[in-house]
C-alpha cells in the first residue's frame, strides 16, 4: 500500500508530459498558420500594389498619347487653316467682283490666318477680335484688358492657343447663345507665389442646358485640348438664364517668371 502511494507522484509526472507536448504542438501550429496568413496578406498587398502601379503607368501613357495626339491634331488644323486662307486670298478673291462678297472673303481669311504676334501684340489682337466679332454678328462686345499685362513670357504658340480659345468662345456666342451682349475680360491674378492671367468670355444668353445641347461640342472639346497644351485650367460656368462663361486660368511659365 505504501509502495503504491509512493509511485503515484511518479505516475502523475509521467502522465503530464503528453499534455504539455500537445499544448506546445498546438501553439506551433497556430503560429505557423498565422505566419502563412501573414505571408498571404503581404503577397496579396504586393500584387495589388503592382497592379495599381502598372494601371497608373498605363493611364499616364494613355494621357501622354492623348496629349501628343491633341497637339498634332491642332498643329494640323492650324496648317490647314493657313492653306485655306492663302487659297481664298490668292485664288478666289481676285475673281470676285462683288464688294460685299469680297469683304466677306477677306474677313474669313483674317479669321483663318493666325495673327502675327511679332507685329501685333496679343492684347491688340484680342481687342481687334472683339471689334470684328461685333461688326460681323451685331452683338455688342465689351472688351476689358488690363493695361499692364505682359504676354511676352508666353511663346507665340501659347499666345495663338489662347487667341483661338477666345475666338471659339465668341463664335459659340454668335451661333448658340441668342444673346445681344458679350464680354471679354483679361486680367492678372496672383495666389501666393503663383501668378498668371485670367481670361473670361461671357454672354447674357442661354446657358448650356437652355441651348438643348446634350454635351460638349467639337468647339468646346477643342478649347479643352488647347487649354491642356497651355497647361491652363478651363471651366465652363453655366447657369440657366444667366448665360455661359468660359474661364481660363493660365500660369506664367516658371522658367521665365
Amino acid at each position: 500500500m505504501k509502495r503504491q502511494i509512493e509511485q503515484e507522484p511518479q505516475i502523475k509526472y509521467h502522465t503530464s508530459m503528453p499534455y504539455e507536448s500537445a499544448a506546445t504542438l498546438g501553439g506551433i501550429e497556430v503560429y505557423i498558420r498565422l505566419v502563412w496568413l501573414f505571408v498571404l496578406i503581404i503577397s496579396f498587398l504586393m500584387l495589388l500594389l503592382c497592379y495599381l502601379y502598372f494601371a497608373m503607368r498605363r493611364a499616364q501613357e494613355r494621357e501622354a498619347q492623348n496629349f501628343t495626339f491633341s497637339h498634332l491634331a491642332i498643329e494640323g488644323l492650324e496648317t490647314e487653316r493657313r492653306r485655306v486662307s492663302r487659297e481664298l486670298h490668292d485664288s478666289v478673291l481676285p475673281l470676285v467682283q462683288d464688294p460685299a462678297l469680297s469683304g466677306m472673303i477677306r474677313s474669313i481669311c483674317m479669321e483663318l490666318m493666325p495673327p502675327d504676334f511679332t507685329r501685333l501684340s496679343l492684347k491688340d489682337s484680342l481687342a481687334g477680335l472683339c471689334a470684328q466679332f461685333s461688326r460681323r454678328s451685331g452683338i455688342e462686345c465689351a472688351c476689358s484688358i488690363e493695361e499692364p499685362l505682359d504676354f511676352s513670357p508666353f511663346s507665340a504658340e501659347s499666345q495663338l492657343h489662347l487667341y483661338r480659345v477666345v475666338q471659339e468662345s465668341l463664335t459659340n456666342i454668335e451661333k448658340h447663345s441668342g444673346s445681344g451682349r458679350a464680354s471679354l475680360v483679361v486680367r492678372s491674378w496672383r495666389r501666393g507665389s503663383s501668378s498668371g492671367i485670367l481670361v473670361c468670355v461671357s454672354d447674357e444668353g442661354a446657358g448650356l442646358r437652355d441651348r438643348g445641347e446634350a454635351g460638349e461640342g467639337l468647339g468646346m472639346r477643342g478649347m479643352r485640348q488647347r487649354a491642356a497644351i497651355l497647361g491652363a485650367k478651363i471651366d465652363f460656368v453655366s447657369e440657366s438664364g444667366n448665360g455661359l462663361m468660359v474661364r481660363i486660368e493660365l500660369s506664367v511659365p516658371p522658367a521665365i517668371r
